[in-house]
């Protein structure tokens, strides 16, 4: 219960944020929901991305310096916390959304 909750309220602030970007530079929220959903998923999974890679460049270099291993190079793991599941779910609904409302134009 409460995964579901931590989930729901991604989505909601998620949304809000969105909204809130929209008022400021002028724009529908349609016409950012998808691209700043995308950016939005793209910030988190990006700063998980680059602290592996960062760990492991210095994990190397310590090695190399020093000779000791200092926990070796890991793979990164796409982990989908209740947060990522939440940003990932508002992407696929953001798309689903924005297909219907722009569906006249795709036709």
């Amino acid at each position: 219960m409460k995964k579901i909750v931590i989930v729901i309220l991604t989505m909601l602030i998620e949304t809000g944020l969105l909204w809130a970007i929209s008022i400021l530079i002028n724009w529908e929220l349609m016409e950012f929901l998808f691209l700043g959903s995308i950016l939005l998923f793209a910030i988190p999974w990006l700063f998980l991305y680059f602290n592996t890679q960062n760990q492991n460049a210095y994990n190397v270099s310590a090695k190399g310096i020093t000779g000791q291993d200092a926990g070796g190079v890991k793979l990164f793991r796409f982990r989908f916390s209740p947060i990522m599941t939440g940003l990932v779910l508002y992407m696929v609904l953001s798309l689903c959304l924005t297909i219907f409302y722009y569906y006249e134009y795709f036709i």
